[in-house]
Formats: C-alpha cells, structure tokens, sequence
C-alpha cells in the first residue's frame, strides 16, 4: 500500500466519523497543500446545519500511518516545534494520526493541541528541541462523543497566550467553569494537566467579563478539605474541642485533634485501623495537653468521642516504653505547669524549645523553692531582686535570709496572697523621706513586657492599700503609660497589658475625675483596641480645643496628644514645629507618640 493511499484512507475515515455527526460538517482534503492543516470542522447548534446555527470552526491535521500489530489506547508521536508554533497562532488544531494496517483498516487517534496545551507541551523541553512527542488518544466512534471533543477544540480557540494574565482578576472572580470531553469524577481530588485531560477553563468575573485560562487546575471535594467539626475527643483527663476531620482518600480519614495530634482511621473492608500522629510542639500548654492525652489513649486503648467511650484496638509495636517515656515526660512537665500556676505564669506563652539546660535547672530549682517550700543553700548572695530568664521571658523575685545559715527563700512580689509593703527613695536621700510603692513601681520598663508573673488581673489589689498616699496616683498613672508601651512592644501580651492598664487608668479616674490627662490615657487605649466612637471623637475635639486657649501646665501635651488621636498629620506636624525640644524630647517616650500619623490617612502603630 503506498504512502498516498495512506494518506486518503486516513482522511476518509476521519471524514466518514465526523459527518456521522448531526452538528458537524467535515471539510478535510487529501494531499492538501497547506503549510498546516488539512481543513477544518464546522460546528452547528442544530441539526439542519443552517448558517444562523453556525458556531465556529475547527483547524484539522490529519496524518496516516502504516501500522502492523496491535492498537494501544494511546500512542505517541513526534511534531515539530514550528508545526506546533504555527497550530499556535492558528488558536489550536485538532491533530489526527490514523494508523492503517496491511489490509487497509484504520484505527484513528487525537491529540486536541490548544494554545494553552501546546504551550505546555514546549516548556516542558529544552528551547533547542526540535521534534516533541505528542500523546494521542483513541478517537471515540460515538458520535456523542466525537460532537463533545469538536466542541470542547472550539471552545479553546478562545485562548491567546500572547496576552498574558492578571491576577489580580481573581480578586473579582464570581465563577470558574471547566469543559471537558469526558465527565469528571469530582468525588475525589482531580488534577487538571493539558498533557493528561483535555479540558479548557473560563473565568467569569463579577462584572461578566469570561477570560479563558491556562495551566493546572487541582480540585478537592469538601470531604478532603479540613473542616472544624462539633465533636469533641478526649483521653487522659483532657478534651481537644471542634476537631477538625479531612477524607485523604477512600478509605482513610484523618482527623485533627490539635497542632500535636491526629488520628488517622483506615476501614478496609470490616477491618478499622487507627494510628496516632504526634509531634511534640513546642508550646507548653500544648505539650502538656498532648502528653497527658497521649497517656490517656494509650492506658483506655480508647478515647471518649463527645463524651462516649470509644474503644480504638489493641495497640502494635512496643507500647510500654513509650508509656514509661511519656509518663517521666509528662512528670516533668507537671512540675512547671505547678510552678507555673504558683506564679500566675501564662504557660501558653512558653516554647520549652527556647528555654536553656541551664534556665530548665534554674526553673527546677523554683519548683522546690515555691511549690515545695524548700530553703535553698548558697554560701554567698545577699537580700536582693532579680530576674530569672528563660527563653525570652522572665520572672521578677525577690531572696530574703533563710532560717537557717547560708540558706535563702524566694519570694514573689506580685503574689496576692501574700502581699508585701515597700517603700521607695533615692539613693542619696534620707531613708525617712522614704514613700510607699507597689511592686508594679518599681519593674524598670525595658524588662516589663518580658516579666510573667506580674498578675496584671490583681494589679488594683497592690494600689487599693497606698490610695491615700500623696504619690500614688502619679505613680499609678506613670504605670498607666508604661503599660500601654509594653503593650506596643510586646503583640503577643498586648491585650493583657491593654487591659491592666485600662482598669488601673480608670481607678485613676474614680479618684481623681476624668482630667484631661487621663481622658487622653482612656482614649489612646480604645483607639489600640476597640477603635474610637463618633462621640468620643467629639470629645476629643472639645478637649483640644480647651487646650488651645488654656495657658495651664500641659496645654501643649494635651493639644499635640489629642492631635495625634484625631488622625490628621498636617496638624500634627504643625504642632510639633510650635513644641519646645525639651518638651518634644519627653513626649517621644510617651505611648501617644507611637500613635502619631505619618502621612495622610495612615496611621503609624
């Protein structure tokens, strides 16, 4: 059989399929002349083929091959890359090899090369390759599912490569839609890849506006996506709460308990099998709670799910070491979590991985001291207070005498109940001069956002005992401020420094009334948290006002500060030029400072 009898058997046959289709008409020539198809199909919405049903037409290359032996479902062939540049700028061709054997039947293929997938296919090999291979598929022979390709290839002759894509467009997406040859079997994950399906994808844009677009397209069922559930699983005296469940594929399931541990349930068959996924986090609460959960599951070989027992199977493997393990583990962990609690220290603050061997002994040493009531030896040292570091954190003390030669106690300044009195005065002053303070008073302010055993939520039980005091309300009002910048510095404690210094400012203010001073400590506070209300910006307003004409002490303060509250940066730079430096240089420590607008409708935290 000759090379040109292959040819027209290949194009007859592709010719015969298609005008089988109601809504397509078949235009391919033999030994066409064209540099690169052999015609084209044109696609009708109804059945008389008339040219107001008329939808577009499709680029056709047919190619015959002799073939002998047997006919896989795919082949693959090689295309050169200027043939595949040229499909490109002609918006795509729908490629057929037919192969033809001795006896002159033909087994046709397809390859839809869109300019999307030809553009795929020639990133994926070196710029210097000249000839690519290109995978064809069997071409159906159900007219059904030859009109579904056709129109799928006319729905890619939309795609142009050369305009590029903003993604921004995503930002205004209402919809994508997918075309596909075949259906889609959406109920497990599917990848899209031009090189594997055939497909084309649209854009549609709240505005109406369909951008067709190029590359891969992975889609989830919700199953496989993890959802927060109401179920709650408990072991060991602990319960994670609203876990989160995910399909990851038919027959497992995994579920999340916590940043430290998942269960993982495979059914296979009437066989189910769980396994336990852990990683110790670094987080102390959350290391606490996993151990002890842990522990639990492994003792119960259970949980309880939503309060029920819930057996989980015989453990494998060497369990009873891994117990022991968890047990002395978790015994060291109980002890700080006593030492921790005697301190009123946020454990959720604490990642054991920053704390030191050297900081874990010292840590050890306060257990016994506070939690035990032990007197701990040292030959040297004297009545003092201190700090002692772990990690980035910090806890203030104080060491007395012990009862005994060369022992000392510890004591905790901020502790409650068992409050302590002190009292204050310069170094070069007269020790009678000396006036009452609380342990609040004297925490210096760079080591005040990293101190946790403040008990910032009793902070108005240490001022309630001096209220009388001629200096209390100063004091209180400078810890007032100094709270609000360890707040600024310190995110992860910021709520907790706002709101000490929130009920201590309005202390103030039940004592004092509402001057313009605290007013303004009151509002910078809500403008950190809450925001600020149209009427206290009102009152901002009139307090500024006040303060321009008013030639008191702290007129200009008051002025500037309100200013900065009420946003506007031009007015505030004018302030600021009208300020005296040494006044200027005192109110760059301030709180309200970091406030201060830096340029128009920005506001610098």
């Amino acid at each position: 059989m000759s090379t040109v009898d292959v040819e027209a058997l290949a194009v007859a046959k592709i010719q015969a399929m298609v005008a089988r289709c109601p809504h397509l008409k078949p235009f391919i020539a033999s030994n066409d002349k064209t540099p690169f198809t052999d015609g084209h199909i044109d696609v009708y919405s109804g059945l008389g083929q008339k040219k107001t049903d008329w939808l577009g037409r499709v680029s056709v290359q047919v190619k015959g091959r002799s073939h002998a032996g047997k006919h896989p479902t795919q082949v693959s062939f090689g295309v050169s890359r200027i043939d595949l540049l040229g499909f490109q700028r002609d918006s795509g061709v729908l490629y057929f090899h037919v192969a033809v054997d001795k006896r002159g039947r033909c087994t046709p293929y397809y390859a839809l090369l869109s300019p999307f997938t030809i553009e795929h296919v020639l990133n994926s090999v070196p710029a210097t390759q000249a000839s690519i291979s290109v995978v064809f598929k069997r071409f159906p022979n159900q007219p059904v599912e030859i009109e579904r390709i056709v129109a799928l290839a006319l729905k890619t002759r939309d795609q142009r490569t050369s305009v590029g894509f903003d993604s921004g467009v995503f930002e205004r997406m209402k919809s994508l839609t997918v075309h596909s040859a075949i259906d889609l079997d959406l109920s497990a994950p599917l990848r899209l890849t031009p090189d594997e399906l055939d497909y084309a994808l649209e854009l549609t844009t709240v505005g109406g506006l369909t951008l067709p677009l190029g590359g891969e397209l992975h889609i989830y069922p919700q199953t496989y996506l993890e959802q927060a559930t109401d179920i709650a699983i408990g072991a060991g005296g602990v319960t994670y709460e609203h876990v989160s469940i995910r399909r990851i594929d038919e027959e497992t399931v995994e579920v999340r308990l916590g940043p430290a541990v998942t269960l993982t349930m495979r059914e296979n068959g009437t066989q189910r099998i769980w396994n336990v996924g852990y990683t110790a986090p670094g987080n102390f609460d959350e290391r606490l709670k996993a151990t002890r959960f842990l522990i639990g599951l492994i003792e119960k070989q259970g949980v309880e799910i939503n309060g029920a027992p819930s057996p989980l199977g015989g453990a494998t493997g060497d369990v009873a070491s891994h117990l022991d393990e968890l047990r002395g583990h978790l015994s060291s962990l109980s002890e700080l979590e006593e030492l921790f609690d005697h301190l009123g220290v946020d454990g959720a603050l604490i990642d054991l991985d920053e704390i030191s061997t050297q900081a874990f002994t010292w840590l050890k040493a306060l257990h016994r001291a506070f939690v035990r009531g032990e007197e701990l030896r040292n030959e040297s040292g004297d009545t003092a207070r201190g700090l002692v570091h772990f990690g980035p954190w910090a806890v203030m003390l104080m060491t007395v005498r012990g009862s005994e030669p060369d022992t000392w106690r510890y004591i905790d300044p901020f502790d409650p109940a068992a409050p302590h009195m002190f009292r204050w005065s310069a170094e070069d002053d007269d020790a009678a001069n000396a006036f009452p303070v609380t342990a609040y008073d004297i925490v210096e302010q760079e080591h005040l956002p990293t101190i946790l055993n403040l008990r910032l939520d009793r902070i108005l039980d240490a001022y309630e005992p001096i209220a009388d005091s001629d200096r209390t309300m100063s004091l209180a009002n400078q810890r007032v401020l100094a709270l609000v910048l360890a707040a600024d510095s310190k995110a992860v404690r910021k709520e907790e420094f706002l709101r000490a210094a929130s009920a201590l400012n309005e202390w103030i203010i039940e004592h004092e009334g509402e001057t313009p001073v605290h007013l303004i400590n009151r509002w910078q506070i809500l403008h950190r948290t809450t925001g600020l209300s149209t009427e206290q910006l009102k009152m901002i307003r009139a307090t500024r006002r006040e303060a321009g004409r008013s030639i008191l002490a702290m007129a200009e303060e008051v002025e500037l500060s309100c200013a900065i509250l009420l946003g506007d940066p031009d007015d505030v730079a004018y302030l600021l030029s009208e300020i005296a430096e040494d006044k200027l240089a005192t109110i760059r420590t301030w709180p309200i400072w970091n406030l201060r607008p830096t340029e128009p409708g920005v506001l610098e935290a």
